[in-house]
């Protein structure tokens, strides 16, 4: 404890330091590792310095390209509600864990549905953002393999509705297989081969990576844009439906 504390003051001084000289390039960096002290990055499956690296990598691919179309998230596995070809794209970086995330999912996600994504105006894509600690990687992980049988959202909302205690055991590899038998149409050997073999840990270290790239502090939080990559904004937080429909609106005027 003491070491970490030590470490922190070290980290928080270098904050300073890089806000001084206006480096926001350090500063999310240094941001990331803030987190993954807090959470207790020993227990996490990949190493700080990992997370730096694609973190930095990351940075670096966003600027000049599309990596927010629709189109590449989807190429790089991230899973999708509603009509591709929708003009407007909200994507979401969570963490099963998230109080404020399961707020989002339980109060504003299915009024976005109803009012958007289902009449074909927009999109819907997650992230995941896991800055909770252990039970966040083994939901990310579990909830990718139920994306292979495209049941993602199914297992979202059937995460929201279990979430316990952070880092309580809540998403063991028991409750998720628990979880996952209860979704219909899924195949739960091919969903708990999946789990037990950790196919999608360097997927969750991609994501994790890529929401630090741009410098998310905290989850839920948001990009809404066009789905070409374009025209995007950031939404940080859980607000009420009204704040996401102002946005949306807005975009599907634009693209009139």
């Amino acid at each position: 404890m003491i070491g970490l504390r030590k470490k922190l003051r070290t980290l928080n001084k270098n904050i300073v330091e890089c806000s001084n000289n206006n480096s926001n390039e350090k500063l999310i960096l240094i941001t990331t590792l803030v987190f993954l002290f807090i959470i207790g990055a020993a227990t996490l499956p990949f190493s700080i310095n990992q997370i730096q690296v694609l973190a930095q990598q990351q940075q670096n691919n966003n600027v000049g390209n599309n990596s927010l179309s629709i189109h590449t998230l989807i190429q790089q596995g991230v899973p999708l509600l509603g009509n591709i070809s929708a003009p407007v794209t909200i994507i979401e970086f969570g963490d099963f864990q998230c109080p404020f995330c399961d707020r989002f999912a339980k109060d504003t996600e299915p009024q976005i549905n109803q009012t958007y994504i289902q009449t074909g105006r927009v999109n819907m894509a997650f992230e995941h953002f896991t800055i909770y600690g252990p039970d966040s990687i083994t939901a990310a992980i579990a909830s990718q393999c139920a994306n292979d049988q495209a049941r993602f959202w199914n297992f979202y909302e059937m995460l929201y509705k279990n979430q316990g205690a952070v880092n309580s055991g809540w998403a063991s590899k028991d409750n998720l297989k628990k979880f996952a038998s209860q979704i219909s149409g899924l195949d739960t050997q091919k969903f708990n081969s999946c789990l037990d073999s950790g196919k999608y840990i360097s997927l969750v270290q991609n994501d994790l990576a890529f929401a630090t790239s741009f410098g998310f502090q905290g989850t839920p939080a948001f990009i809404i844009e066009r789905s070409d990559g374009s025209n995007a904004e950031i939404l940080p937080g859980a607000y009420p439906f009204a704040s996401f429909a102002a946005i949306i609106d807005k975009k599907i005027v634009g693209v009139n």
